[in-house]
């Protein structure tokens, strides 16, 4: 008798997640694998995010209400110890996937059984759903790699190579041995956590895109520049303390050097989204 197939889930932990979060259930529970389970966390939304999701009557869909509002990382670290499949995946109340990514990123983990997470391609898109970047992720890594050579990547780049939560899918053991997820850097909180899960096993880098991730006039992430530089640079200095990773002098200089043109780069496409969020509302109020 042939093994069971593994079971796949999501978690979306959300606070104020409207208008987005509708768009993102309906891309799970659209996946050519619908999941085995689904896992919403909602945190004190005040926005209608708890009223539409009261609603919300869908087969293996449960919904966790948290008792008082908590922090993102909090939330985060809820949903994912709530999940019980075999492989999960966690995405954010505002990104979405595309129809493939679940069947693709587990089919993935399945045929490389040494690898604890799977990073894949995704897009980037506006508020209003239009790509202002096709393809980002994994840098010049394919296949099966050593986690460390994957994180060293991502530092020598000055970019996380893996991508969003949206992009990855992991192993739930190893994901829930490795929680919480920790907020003291805030925008490198994924990476943060890619690099404790990741360090001394396996990743497969999948260059398909599977998943969006939103910017937006008013997105978190929109507070850039020199403080994002500054969190990627003080991660890498965890990384080489925490023993993940090994660089030279010059490789250090070359990480930080990288670390400012790519902040820069990111402060260009947020200016970009927040210029044509004013274009459309300029054109609808005319």
């Amino acid at each position: 008798m042939s093994p069971a197939r593994p079971t796949v889930g999501v978690v979306i932990p959300v606070h104020n997640g409207m208008p987005f979060l509708p768009q993102t259930v309906a891309t799970i529970l659209g996946q050519s694998r619908r999941p085995d389970e689904l896992i919403i966390v909602e945190n004190g939304s005040t926005d209608g995010t708890a009223e539409w999701l009261a609603g919300l009557d869908e087969p293996g869909v449960r919904v966790i209400v948290q008792d008082e509002l908590v922090s993102p990382a909090q939330n985060w670290t809820a949903a994912v110890s709530a999940a019980s499949a075999d492989f999960v995946k966690l995405v954010c109340a505002d990104d979405f996937l595309l129809s493939h990514a679940l069947e693709t990123q587990s089919a993935a983990l399945m045929a490389n059984p040494e690898a604890v997470m799977v990073a894949s391609f995704r897009k980037i898109v506006d508020s209003a759903g239009k790509v202002v970047a096709a393809r980002r992720g994994l840098g010049r890594l394919r296949g099966e790699v050593d986690g460390s050579a994957a994180l060293k990547s991502c530092a020598l780049r000055g970019v996380n190579a893996f991508g969003e939560s949206a992009a990855v899918m992991f192993r739930r053991g190893e994901l829930q041995a490795e929680m919480p997820w920790d907020d003291s850097l805030p925008y490198v909180i994924d990476l943060d956590l890619y690099g404790r899960v990741v360090h001394d096993r396996k990743v497969v880098m999948l260059p398909e895109v599977v998943a969006a991730f939103r910017i937006s006039a008013g997105a978190w992430t929109r507070n850039l520049s020199s403080l994002q530089r500054d969190h990627f640079n003080r991660w890498v200095s965890r990384e080489i303390d925490r023993g993940h990773i090994t660089l030279s002098r010059g490789e250090l200089i070359r990480a930080r050097t990288m670390a400012a043109i790519q902040a820069a780069a990111r402060r260009g496409a947020y200016e970009y989204a927040l210029i044509s969020h004013k274009l459309r509302h300029t054109k609808t109020q005319g």
